[in-house]
């Protein structure tokens, strides 16, 4: 009976140490700033405020650096593979082709503002070749009650929904750093989306969906299954080119029909980071080559 009994409590002892590991709660999925309502103030159009990305139009073939996960301030953070990140970026032979650079959330491990600080520093050495980051709020970035603040504060474009275009494509970032996009954002969203009349790319922190994986009990992916199918519904009409995220460390690809879902690999845990090769000149097409350790 009593080894019955430690079989039974073992799952939940595993899903509470996950829970406390990733700062989630059972009834709210994350802690702190957790209404992503309450930080939705509309879509910003970057390519109307910003003439740098304004200016992103005209080439039809080019790259994008992307980087998830970085969790400055994790135990498991190493200073070696930021180093071999910059190594390679400072001799990266193709680095002229780079139009600008994605970070898809989770900068931080827990939301200090020393954290995000050092994460500016990050982003102004790759700033200093040329290249602009744009960034999505991840779930541990809202770790203490300041956290979105101090995103807002060090994270360009200081908003967590926005847009921009480039030659045919126009790239969403959204906020799903709460486990949903929330009522406000997902309203927006289902009216925006399908007007565009360039092929959409969604970049953002949380998987939209999962067939399994993580064993199937840690919730890696949007937690409600009505949202989920109201977006593989909604990204399905628009045709989009994908959907780049992070949040789930070892990453891994996902296809809902015609919907493809991109998991990218942890930069902190892992050290990998990613090229995307775009070429709008028919399709558009994507490809994505993998770096690092």
């Amino acid at each position: 009976m009593k080894r019955m009994i430690k079989r039974a409590l073992l799952p939940s002892f595993l899903i509470s140490l996950f829970l406390a590991s990733c700062n989630l709660t059972p009834d709210g999925f994350w802690s702190g700033d957790s209404n992503v309502n309450h930080r939705f103030s509309g879509l910003k159009k970057l390519s109307e405020s910003d003439a740098e990305v304004k200016s992103w139009d005209e080439e039809e073939k080019y790259q994008v650096l992307v980087l998830t996960d970085v969790h400055i301030g994790a135990k498991f953070y190493h200073k070696e593979t930021e180093d071999s990140f910059f190594n390679w970026l400072k001799n990266y032979t193709e680095r002229d082709k780079i139009k600008f650079a994605l970070g898809l959330g989770d900068f931080t491990d827990g939301a200090k503002e020393g954290e995000f600080r050092y994460y500016q520093q990050m982003t102004e050495k790759i700033n200093g070749y040329g290249i602009k980051l744009l960034n999505v709020v991840g779930n541990h970035d809202l770790y203490r009650a300041d956290g979105y603040e101090n995103y807002e504060k060090y994270c360009y474009p200081h908003s967590s929904y926005y847009k921009f275009y480039t030659k045919n494509l126009v790239w969403y970032g959204l906020d799903t750093a709460s486990g949903t996009l929330g009522s406000r954002q997902l309203a927006s969203l289902k009216s925006a989306l399908p007007s565009e009349t360039k092929k959409p790319v969604i970049i953002t922190h949380v998987p939209f969906a999962s067939e399994g994986k993580a064993l199937g009990i840690m919730p890696f992916c949007l937690r409600d299954t009505t949202e989920r199918n109201i977006l593989i519904s909604l990204f399905s009409q628009c045709k989009i080119a994908g959907y780049f995220c992070g949040h789930y460390h070892p990453g891994g690809l996902e296809s809902f029909g015609n919907v493809t879902q991109y998991g990218l690999k942890s930069f902190g845990e892992f050290g990998k980071w990613y090229i995307l090769d775009v070429d709008e000149t028919a399709g558009p097409v994507i490809t994505i080559r993998e770096f690092g350790k």
